[in-house]
Order: C-alpha cells, then structure tokens, then sequence
C-alpha cells in the first residue's frame, strides 16, 4: 500500500497553508476547502470572522459546509446543531432547551488566520509555532503597486512544482513564444545558488537577458537593465522577481497539499509600471493565465511519467543545482532534521538558454 501524502511529507506538515483567498467566503456562508486529505468546513460569521472546523458533524456525520451560518454559529443541516467558531457545540434543537448536554461536544480546534487577502490554515498538531503565517504577501499594501491572486489546481506535488517555477531552461521550451523564446544562439547564463535559513536564493547575472516580444512590450519597453532572483521558502513558498530600474514584476506561488499529486496553488502577482497600471490589469491577468496553464500541462505530464514508472530519480546536472538543494530542504522539513534551518551553501553555476 503507497503512504499517504502526510506519511510522504511527514513534519512539512507542521506549517501554515493557505485554505482559500478572503473573496471566496462571504458574510454569512460556508465552504469546503481540503489541505492533506483533510475535508474542511470554512465560514465566515454575520461578523465577519472567519473559523475552520473540520468539515463533519459530531452527531450523525453529515458535512458541515453543506450547513448554513446563522449569526456567529454554524449550522449542520441534517439535525441542526450548532457549532460555534471555536468548534463547540452550542445548541441541539431536539434535546431540552434546558439540557446542559451540547456542553459534552466540542471538535478539536483548527487554527486559521486572515491576512493579507488569503486564509491561512494551521495543519500540525496542538498550537501553531508562530501566532501568525510568517509569510507576507509582498508590496500587498503598497500604492504604487498593483496586485491580483490567481488560484490553480496543479496534477503534482508541491517539491516538483517548487522547482518548475524556479526552473529558467523549461521556459524556453514550455513558454515559447509567450516569456521567453529559444535563441539561435544560445547564451550562457551565470548563476548564483545560495542556501541559508530555509530558503534557496538564486541570483542570474545576465543584465541583457530578454523575454519574447510580448512579455518585453509589457514588463520593459524602454529596455531597463534586468535584475532577475528566485527564492524558494521552505516548505512550499516560491518568489520569482523580476526588476527593470524602479519598476518591477513579482510571481509569488504558495502550495497547498490537497491529496496525493494534487496540489493547489495560489499565485500572487505583483508589478509596477510607469503607467496605465489599472488599465493594464486584465492584459496582465490573461497573459499570466496562460503562462500558468503552460506549466499545467508538463506538470500533468511529468505527474503521469512518475506514476507510471517504480523508479522515481531524478538524474541532476550542474545546471540543477536549486533543484537539489529544494529537495534537500524539503528533506530536513519531513525528517525534522536539525539543518534545516542552519544549513548553508553557495555555489555559482551556468547554464545556457
């Protein structure tokens, strides 16, 4: 029998995940959202506080996101108990209004917190290691940027994908013609891995490195020096930064384990343009959807080439030296190695494009 995806992750599990984006629970109503297998019931009271409690019924286990919000209560729609957002069961309409018994029925509570657009999730076991997710969105409340959220089902799990947004060479191949296209001359592209309190910094030092004609007419039309770094945050963050003098594009992905070789992904981008940036909002959107759903298909691609096959190894060339070190860190996380967090590394790498 294959081990479940928290077997497979083992301690990545003790960490903060994004659940759903703050729009898609409105005042009064309830959702199901699933994070390692876990069905969850997410509502929003007629106050506006959010709550997460696991989405079954202590009674006669019927799905609590199928309920209703009443007031600051959840309700099951099979026998209506009322469960308030600590997980509490505050009233059995078919007991004795004057029965103390709901006082007995609590589920056990699930920590979650709103902040900056997104719902967090904690899914380690008893209290979380920080009161709040350590991770901002950046430039989220900055006015001189503009931002949006795409969200996106991914056939894979989250140390592949971590590396596929992180990976330059697929982008000539996948993303051809819409990021970056293939040269007739290849060049080569000096590099810088750093690895150090979790994270996988990797600088290119390529000031003339160019995208294909559409992304350049829309990130740098007068052809600004770019500066381009990814970061991979351990356990399941991705920042991709791209700036052009004192304008700049950030893609900022989060992981969600949903099951086994599905994941959930919540992309938030951000840029800064001289101009038009409002207006250039849905040009934006469409083409960073498209570039997504790209990375879709060779993500559905690979997931059904590993669940074909027994022998799962990857074969890494000097050119993959962040792959290597993401599966490293991932490693320290499931194992609670004590490196995870101390081990550092630096090597400079080339590759060509």
């Amino acid at each position: 029998m294959s081990e479940s995806l928290t077997e497979k992750d083992g301690l990545i599990k003790e960490n903060w995940y994004v659940a759903c984006l703050s729009y898609e629970v409105g005042q009064g109503q309830v959702i199901q959202r699933i994070v390692y297998d876990q069905p969850l019931a997410i509502f929003r009271t007629q106050s506006g506080k959010v709550s997460i409690l696991q989405d079954r019924c202590l009674h006669r286990m019927a799905l609590l996101s199928m309920g209703e919000v009443r007031g600051e209560h959840l309700t099951c729609m099979y026998h209506g108990w009322e469960y308030n957002r600590e997980g509490q069961v505050q009233r059995i309409p078919s007991e004795d209004p004057e029965s103390k018994d709901q006082a007995r029925y609590c589920q056990t509570k699930i920590f979650s917190c709103e902040q900056d657009g997104a719902i967090w999730v904690w899914m380690g076991q008893g209290e979380p290691s920080s009161a709040t997710p350590p991770w901002r969105f950046p430039e989220r409340n900055n006015p001189e940027w503009e931002s949006y959220f795409m969200i996106t089902d991914f056939p894979n799990e989250v140390t592949n994908l971590a590396e596929n947004f992180m990976d330059v060479p697929h982008t000539v191949y996948v993303h051809r013609g819409w990021f970056r296209d293939e040269q007739k001359e290849r060049k080569k592209i000096p590099t810088t891995v750093e690895v150090g309190q979790g994270r996988v910094l990797v600088t290119y030092h390529q000031e003339k490195d160019e995208f294909s004609w559409g992304a350049r007419l829309l990130l740098n039309p007068h052809g600004a020096p770019m500066k381009h770094t990814d970061e991979f945050i351990y356990p399941n963050i991705t920042r991709v930064d791209y700036s052009f003098g004192s304008n700049g594009f950030i893609i900022n992905s989060q992981g969600t384990p949903v099951s086994h070789m599905n994941t959930r992904v919540y992309t938030y981008i951000a840029y800064k343009i001289p101009i038009f940036k409002k207006i250039l909002k849905p040009v934006f959107g469409y083409y960073t959807r498209q570039v997504i759903e790209q990375d879709v298909l060779i993500m559905q691609n690979q997931a059904r080439c590993l669940n074909l096959h027994d022998q799962q190894k990857f074969h890494s060339t000097d050119c993959d030296e962040l792959h290597v070190q993401i599966e490293r860190l991932r490693y320290y996380g499931k194992t609670g190695h004590p490196l995870l967090k101390t081990y550092e590394s630096k090597k400079e790498i080339y590759f060509w494009i």
